[in-house]
């Protein structure tokens, strides 16, 4: 079984991101933008697998790009923060594109809300703003898939 811990829009807020990784000790890490200096303090405790996208306020930040597509257990992901999206405004955009792409899930933040929306093919997930406490799990085991939000 893989835990995935999906955070998102720290903003600053590294003891949030801090106490939620020590609670939870992922086998993978993923971060959709906004705080991405969080993540990088972080890799100094945390040596695991992760995958990271640029959010809108990551200007400063090392470029990550702003989506990648990344499979992790035959589940292939399109994560993004939803900035280029346009999400706060419908996730339209973002369901073509998981559709257009083939993905089995798509991981975006920006709007600060949790979401878990079930299509036929796909999975929308946004975990909420970990500057609030909230995060989100995802477990993947054989061929099964869970989706979980939780908050510190």
């Amino acid at each position: 079984m893989k835990k995935i811990l999906v955070l998102s829009d720290s903003h600053g807020q590294f003891e949030k991101i801090l106490k939620i990784y020590e609670k939870e000790k992922p086998d993978i890490l993923i971060y959709v933008g906004d705080g991405i200096g969080d993540i990088e303090e972080l890799s100094y405790i945390y040596q695991g697998e992760f995958y990271i996208v640029n959010g809108n306020c990551d200007f400063f930040e090392k470029n990550y790009g702003v989506s990648k597509i990344i499979e992790i257990e035959n589940f292939r992901f399109l994560i993004t923060h939803g900035h280029v999206y346009r999400v706060k405004s419908g996730l339209e955009k973002l369901k073509e594109e998981a559709k257009k792409l083939e993905v089995q899930v798509a991981v975006f933040g920006h709007t600060h809300k949790e979401l878990l929306e079930k299509f036929d093919d796909f999975y929308l997930f946004n975990p909420g703003a970990s500057q609030d406490g909230k995060y989100g799990l995802i477990f993947i085991e054989n061929s099964n898939i869970n989706f979980y939000h939780k908050k510190i």
